[in-house]
């Protein structure tokens, strides 16, 4: 929590320091606008956690369900298991 709270800080300290207009553009269409540096950072910065999260999504979700996948045989065994599981006394001092 206090590493969050430092980085919105720094981010504050950044954004508040970078407020001159920049030219934003792209290649083939020139010159789109004037932003604020700070503007044009903050959505470079929040396209990419974007774009991060799209690409970890897909795994991100077959983990979850071959974890559901694995509890759900484990208690199936578990049910189906006749045999008492054995308890392993705890080891001696000194021993």
């Amino acid at each position: 929590m206090i590493f969050g709270a430092l980085v919105i800080l720094l981010l504050a300290i950044f954004l508040l320091s970078n407020r001159e207009a920049v030219p934003v553009g792209f290649w083939p269409l020139g010159t789109l606008a004037e932003l604020p540096l700070s503007v044009v950072t903050l959505v470079a910065l929040v396209l990419g956690v974007l774009v991060g999260l799209l690409w970890h999504l897909p795994a991100r979700m077959g983990a979850t369900r071959r974890a559901k996948r694995a509890e759900k045989q484990i208690a199936s065994l578990q049910a189906a298991s006749t045999v008492k599981p054995v308890e392993i006394p705890p080891a001696r001092p000194g021993a």
